[in-house]
């Protein structure tokens, strides 16, 4: 049986579409964990209908302590031998689960990354590792496969994977509000003897246009957590025998991607000119920070806009930064605006 564990909260609009999806499954020997988890909305009223329609639906109800101590309590009270994460705002297609339990069993692997589709602002774009098959983690190749994997951002997250129940000694961290799903893939990934890799789809994970609001906590959240992140991932991937250096440069980039992703992102904040002018000053100085650190960094950006928005950010010339933010959102928004057309 695989468990699917589907933290609760504000979910009103999307969670009936999340469940439903989850009993289409091609694979029926599920149970589905509805962890409520204090939602100030009618989420766990919904949830209570849901599990009436079909006995696999289990609601556990919780006071509000954030989605790490609602995916452990998940994994406390689930019965499967195998475990499968879901956000209740994503869906999956009815082939989801069934991949996943088939190269497990096949392989004998303790966890089974795979690909999923990104609906972002009406798009579906497909995201496929680049390779398939099963490593055991002492191999070099296996090493290999995990920085590629670590770089096109497979790792991330815990709901394009399916996880071994008996091998699951980790919880989610619960200190953390960022960063926390890679921190315990990481953890899990640590104690394991090998894992698998498939090409398929198995999550439609949606990314809206939910806004951005720009405030100090927000902004030091960021980057202490990319330079967190960044140091954590290191250690990890350190630990797995890979050197430093050339090997580890993706992981240099990364940090300096993830600060102009949040630059590019003032072009859609609500806030004034000030607030988004501090707002790429601050990522500005901490890429310089990072840059010019005790240890030698290798950047490279592929990205045509992040080329462009990174000569400028690095000398800290701000006025051409956020001129070249504000061309690349009006592109966007205009791409946006063809394709709902």
């Amino acid at each position: 049986m695989v468990s699917v564990i589907v933290p609760v909260y504000r979910s009103e609009q999307t969670l009936e579409r999340c469940v439903k999806s989850l009993l289409a499954q091609d694979y029926e020997n599920i149970e589905i964990l509805l962890i409520v988890d204090g939602p100030p909305d009618g989420s766990g009223i919904l949830a209570d209908e849901l599990a009436k329609t079909d006995a696999r639906i289990r609601v556990i109800n919780q006071v509000n302590q954030g989605v790490s101590r609602a995916r452990n309590r998940g994994i406390a009270e689930a019965r499967g031998r195998y475990i499968r994460f879901l956000d209740s705002d994503d869906y999956v297609g009815e082939h989801s689960i069934s991949p996943l339990v088939e190269q497990m069993e096949k392989d004998g692997s303790d966890i089974v990354i795979a690909g999923y589709d990104h609906l972002y602002f009406g798009s579906r774009i497909p995201k496929t590792p680049h390779v398939s098959g099963y490593y055991p983690m002492e191999s070099g190749q296996s090493q290999e496969v995990l920085c590629r994997l670590h770089e096109a951002g497979f790792l991330n997250m815990p709901w394009n994977k399916l996880f071994r129940r008996e091998k699951m000694t980790v919880q989610f961290p619960t200190d953390r509000t960022l960063g926390e799903d890679l921190l315990f893939n990481m953890q899990y990934m640590s104690e394991i003897s090998g894992f698998s890799v498939i090409q398929d789809s198995v999550c439609m994970y949606i990314q809206d246009d939910r806004g951005t609001t720009l405030s100090t906590k927000k902004r030091n959240d960021k980057i202490e957590t990319a330079l967190y992140l960044y140091q954590k991932s290191k250690e990890f991937f350190l630990r797995l025998g890979v050197e430093k250096g050339e090997k580890l440069a993706f992981l240099d980039t990364k940090v300096i991607t993830t600060f102009l992703d949040e630059v590019e992102m003032t072009g859609f904040s609500d806030g004034n000119s000030k607030e988004r002018r501090q707002e790429i000053l601050s990522f500005a100085e901490a890429a310089r920070d990072f840059v010019h650190g005790d240890e030698p960094r290798i950047i490279r950006l592929d990205k045509l806009d992040y080329k462009i928005i990174y000569f400028f950010l690095k000398r800290k010339n701000i006025s051409m930064t956020m001129f070249m933010v504000w061309l690349r959102t009006i592109v966007v928004k205009l791409v946006r605006k063809g394709r709902r057309v």
